[in-house]
């Protein structure tokens, strides 16, 4: 009887785990994805263009080194400038805290622009 009670409040309290992780997790991403696109359309802004589009891609599909372990996200952005359509490339940090200090071990923040 105690064996069978201890066994559902393991199962019990497991899944209220997973449940509050699998929150906390779309939280985070929510958070970090919203700041990421903040500061694509103020940095596109503040060089003189006009955002049109920017997608999230794989690092080995960018001018970036593969060696980000997945704690960084590569965007592509196409943006046009002086009428002209251009290509900056973005390797964002994952910290929703600040988003421009690199957690240990994981790769700072980068901006290539094509020219």
């Amino acid at each position: 009887m105690v064996k069978n009670r201890r066994l559902k409040i393991t199962i019990i309290l497991g899944a209220i785990f997973v449940v509050v992780f699998l929150i906390l997790f779309g939280a985070f991403s929510v958070i970090v994805n919203s700041k990421h696109s903040d500061e694509i359309k103020n940095k596109i802004t503040s060089i003189g263009g006009n955002l049109v589009d920017y997608q999230k891609i794989n690092v080995k599909e960018s001018p970036f080194d593969s060696n980000s372990r997945g704690a960084n996200t590569i965007y592509k952005i196409t943006y046009v400038k002086e009428g002209k359509q251009m290509i900056a490339w973005y390797r964002a940090i994952n910290n929703p805290v600040d988003i421009h200090q690199p957690a240990s071990g994981t790769l700072g923040e980068k901006w290539i622009f094509e020219k």
